[in-house]
């Protein structure tokens, strides 16, 4: 009777004396020429600990926020070993705090800390140092807070294709807008009362105060024009325009989107469909 060491990792790992006696009793398809089983699991005795996180997200006043206001998706963990210096990662949604990492290698780390999204630029939080991980068990590390500019920029085009303008009579290709009118939702269903700033290229030519109660009817706003708000809080919007001949609503756009935070742009045209059918239109 034979038995056979493997060792990984420095740890010798012994292939069992009954499963050999199976093998010698039954025989055994999946052995090598020594009569061992092939590819046998050979186990990890490499030890291995968890981390825990808690972590919240601020404006730069302090007031606290939740993570689709900054479009924020994922909090990233990169932890460096002490000895070692290789590191691990790990990565949390951003709206499941606190949560638990997968099985890390005991030891000693200097953890580092960053928030990302999809048009974050990423946001760190303190590095922690010389944070220990012991086998078998969860470490709970301190919480930390990711603090972010909220306000972003809005831009924005009008057009009604297949129209070649938007204020043009229909003779000439034109949408046959007389008026419009313009209403912002915030995600959480409030009103947002901006104020557009009304240009054509570097000339500005009006202002337009968004009002959900009561809209302020404009003027027609032209596909050349755009319509800028310079600061305003970053996260989901939805807009509500009307273009108008004369008291009938013939050209609509009903768009959600989201305003960058940390001072970016967000850059649009929102195309107007035709609502056919529309006494008036």
């Amino acid at each position: 009777m034979q038995f056979r060491v493997v060792s990984k990792r420095g740890t010798a790992a012994v292939v069992g004396l009954a499963a050999l006696l199976a093998v010698s009793a039954g025989g055994c398809s999946g052995c090598d020429d020594g009569g061992f089983p092939i590819d046998a699991a050979i186990p990890d005795a490499t030890p291995r600990g968890t981390v825990s996180l808690a972590w919240s997200l601020t404006d730069l006043t302090g007031r606290p926020i939740q993570c689709d206001e900054v479009g924020a998706t994922f909090v990233f963990l990169e932890l460096r070993s002490k000895s070692t210096l290789s590191g691990t990662v790990a990565s949390f949604a951003c709206g499941n705090s606190p949560s638990t990492s997968p099985p890390i290698e005991a030891g000693a780390y200097d953890i580092r800390f960053e928030l990302h999204g999809p048009a974050l630029t990423s946001v760190p939080a303190p590095m922690q140092s010389d944070v220990v991980i012991a086998a078998n068990q969860d470490t709970r590390l301190q919480p930390v807070t990711f603090a972010i500019d909220t306000n972003g920029q809005l831009v924005l085009g009008l057009t009604a294709p297949p129209r070649t303008s938007n204020c043009g009579g229909t003779s000439m290709m034109g949408a046959g807008i007389t008026t419009m009118t313009i209403t912002l939702v915030r995600g959480d269903g409030g009103c947002a009362p901006v104020t557009f700033v009304r240009k054509h290229g570097a000339t500005t030519v009006g202002n337009y105060t968004v009002n959900c109660s009561s809209p302020q009817i404009s003027s027609c706003i032209e596909n050349d024009e755009t319509l800028t708000v310079a600061s305003m809080p970053s996260g989901p919007y939805t807009i509500h325009v009307r273009g108008k001949i004369n008291a009938a609503d013939c050209w609509v756009n009903d768009d959600t989107f989201s305003v960058p935070a940390q001072g970016k742009a967000r850059v649009d045209t929102l195309n107007l469909a035709f609502k056919s059918g529309t006494p008036g239109c």
